[in-house]
């Protein structure tokens, strides 16, 4: 059986190799990602033979089975599935797989008959960073007059990136965001958690990020990290009262993006969760497509 733990700091350093050697674009992916929700998903992880294993105990069958192995490219997927099933069988459960894209799910189909499923839910948003970062045409305009609203509103709008010392405002920000809130749900105070302790490792998980500052008030910030050197994940993006009002979102949106280095083509802006709200927000940026992820069971 594999040796299952709890991610921790340690674990997501000394594998960052792994993490790095794998072309994907999934935010289940994101080293940063693994640590930070763990608590939520119930993860437990594990390495063998130079890939990582994961396996969540979600509460519904789409966040409950296998994550697709991280590996090297190259890697032999039916080698990894075979310790899998050995893994599953001494575990008593079922070889189930959550979270895995097409390319994944056609690795996997290669090697067993898995019958699948899949939920919007769970398909990531990603879009074009030069969309993000110019929002240049018609569909857009509306985001373009957040920003112009935002800058006409407030005297010294700067953007300074996360480091040690500014952190705290970013922390901040979200838990003005949370007071404000009229009925706090679960998940909305697990966020606020996961903000704090992205804090707190900000460094060790290679986590990036920025902070609007309007008038000197900290007004909006959000925390990401690179899944690749393409692709940036957007964790965590927050404003609150009138500057959420006056575009704070858009701007922080905007800046961020602008800030990515070339080499980064791609923003994955994660899931909807099938909130009717956050899904019209994220639509309103037009991704570049959907990243569909499947849940299914093996039927060997």
């Amino acid at each position: 059986m594999l040796n299952w733990y709890s991610p921790d700091i340690t674990f997501i350093t000394e594998n960052s190799g792994s993490f790095r050697s794998m072309r994907r674009a999934g935010s289940d992916t994101a080293p940063a990602n693994i640590f930070l929700l763990g608590a939520k998903y119930n993860t437990e992880i594990a390495e063998r033979d130079g890939a990582v294993f994961r396996y969540y105990n979600g509460s519904k069958p789409n966040r409950r089975g296998y994550g697709f192995p991280i590996a090297p490219e190259g890697a032999n997927i039916a080698r990894l599935v075979e310790i899998i099933e050995r893994d599953a069988k001494q575990r008593g459960i079922p070889v189930e797989f959550c979270l895995c894209d097409e390319r994944q799910r056609a690795a996997l189909d290669a090697v067993r008959d898995i019958e699948w499923k899949c939920t919007d839910d769970d398909s990531d948003y990603i879009y074009k960073k030069e969309s993000l970062a110019s929002l240049s045409g018609k569909k857009l305009h509306r985001k373009r007059n957040h920003i112009s609203k935002f800058m006409r509103t407030y005297d010294d709008v700067r953007y300074c990136t996360i480091n040690r010392c500014n952190i705290g405002d970013a922390v901040n920000i979200a838990e003005l965001w949370i007071k404000e809130r009229e009925a706090v749900s679960a998940d909305e105070l697990g966020e606020l958690e996961s903000i704090r302790l992205a804090a707190k490792n900000f460094d060790a998980l290679g986590l990036i990020g920025g902070i609007i500052y309007a008038g000197g008030t900290p007004a909006a910030m959000t925390i990401a990290s690179r899944i690749t050197e393409q692709v940036t994940d957007i964790h965590f993006e927050k404003s609150y009262g009138e500057y959420a009002e006056n575009g704070g979102f858009a701007v922080i949106n905007r800046i961020f993006a602008e800030s990515l280095p070339e080499e980064c083509d791609l923003i994955n802006r994660e899931e909807d969760m099938g909130i009717e709200g956050l899904r019209s927000a994220k639509e309103s940026y037009y991704p570049a497509f959907r990243l569909k992820k499947y849940y299914g069971v093996c039927k060997c």
